[in-house]
């Protein structure tokens, strides 16, 4: 949490609920959300009726839970911070996977995880691609590590706990709690570390077997990474002149960088 000069608990514990719930797909009773803010059942009360007022909220009588409604979408829809990057991010991705005859995906951060927003396949009958829509662990895929380490250590921090409030509820992992846990390990005092040194992170998906995850940040004005983008490099056997992995990920820095420098990035 931001050491910020003032404070308003009010607001801060609204905000919380929020995005608790939209961490949420079945929604959350009172004492459920209580709980898992480690608040009482008082406390968050008369926030919880404050935000059903003002629509922000839904109360279902017959489970006794409460889920965000439409209204944060509808407001986002008049303003929508990812409008400029995925007018800027398509052409440029159609293009990569031209060049690559790979598929490549952009995904960025929400709610304590990561989130699809963009997709371009590749031009072979053979590709490996990522739905735009779909939701990850954000230390389970490359794009999210990617993203993570690009943030200041403060913003990394509140991610993360986002993020442990998120496998809490949702129990999403796709990976053996053993392999979970060493990732996590892992994570703060040697991937970032190392992806910092590299700029990018290459490695063999956690997931696909055949693989191997081809991941740059983007950049913008803030000099903090708004997306990443992402090849899913797919090694085929029956096509000779494929370019390897090495010129692949050349290519992806290439118009990574663009993409940053198209957003501002000039730090």
């Amino acid at each position: 949490m931001s050491k910020l000069s003032y404070r308003a608990p009010a607001l801060d514990k609204g905000l919380d609920i929020i995005e608790l719930l939209a961490l949420s797909a079945e929604g959350l009773t009172q004492a459920q959300i209580a709980n898992h803010l480690q608040k009482s059942v008082n406390e968050i009360y008369r926030m919880l009726n404050t935000l059903k007022e003002r629509g922000y909220v839904e109360f279902e009588e017959k489970s006794d839970q409460y889920k965000l409604s439409f209204k944060l979408l509808n407001l986002a829809a008049t303003f929508d911070p990812t409008k400029s990057l995925l007018e800027k991010a398509n052409p440029i991705m159609k293009e990569i996977a031209a060049m690559t005859n790979q598929s490549i995906h952009l995904s960025i951060y929400t709610a304590g995880k990561l989130l699809v927003i963009a997709q371009c396949d590749s031009g072979s009958p053979f590709n490996y691609h990522v739905p735009v829509g779909s939701t990850f662990d954000l230390l389970e895929t490359s794009s999210g590590r990617v993203l993570l380490t690009f943030q200041s250590d403060q913003e990394r921090k509140r991610r993360l706990d986002r993020r442990k409030l998120f496998m809490k509820i949702e129990k999403t992992s796709k990976l053996p709690l053993n392999q979970l846990k060493e990732i996590e390990k892992k994570f703060s005092k040697q991937t970032v570390h190392r992806i910092k040194k590299d700029g990018c992170e290459i490695v063999k998906s956690l997931q696909i077997v055949g693989i191997t995850n081809i991941s740059y940040p983007i950049i913008d004005h803030t000099c903090y990474a708004l997306a990443a983008i992402t090849i899913p490099y797919l090694n085929r056997l029956s096509q000779k002149n494929e370019i390897n992995i090495k010129e692949t990920s050349k290519i992806l820095e290439k118009y990574s960088a663009q993409l940053s420098k198209e957003l501002g990035f000039n730090c």
